[in-house]
């Protein structure tokens, strides 16, 4: 393959990438309305996950139903503060209430903000590809809600 057929696979696949981030929002720009926001919510786990179905078939609606079970897909009071663990004594967060005392130096090396929804969606992404690639069968194992 010739460098300029390698360059131009390169740029599309760096503008397939950006597409597909674009739709992820910022949570101020999530709704603030419940409802509204598990919509949204919903419409972006389908894109951070929706390449892995042939690999997992069914993962985007296993992952959308982890997410309601785990936080009902939302994240932000009707005044638009976050919405804080009802338990104290837990470290987890987000819409995939992750662990932030197992996951914290991955989501830091990933340059990922665990209160940010987008970004948690990503990261439960890299928990799930990451038991895929080690083999294992059960790559929904981190949620008790799987």
């Amino acid at each position: 393959m010739k460098r300029s057929s390698i360059s131009a696979l390169a740029i599309a696949a760096t503008l397939t990438a950006t597409a597909a981030n674009a739709e992820l929002l910022a949570n101020s720009d999530l709704s603030l309305d419940p409802v509204e926001q598990a919509t949204q919510v919903d419409a972006m786990i389908a894109v951070v996950f929706e390449s892995l179905e042939p690999k997992i078939p069914g993962i985007v609606d296993k992952m959308i139903d982890i997410a309601d079970c785990e936080s009902n897909r939302n994240q932000l009071r009707p005044d638009g503060s976050l919405k804080e663990n009802s338990d104290p004594d837990s470290s987890a967060a987000g819409v995939f209430q992750i662990l932030l005392i197992t996951h914290r130096p991955d989501y830091e090396r990933k340059n990922l903000n665990p209160v940010e929804v987008a970004d948690n969606i990503m990261f439960a992404r890299y928990m799930v590809e990451r038991k895929h690639r080690r083999g294992r069968e059960n790559v929904y194992e981190d949620w008790e809600c799987a």
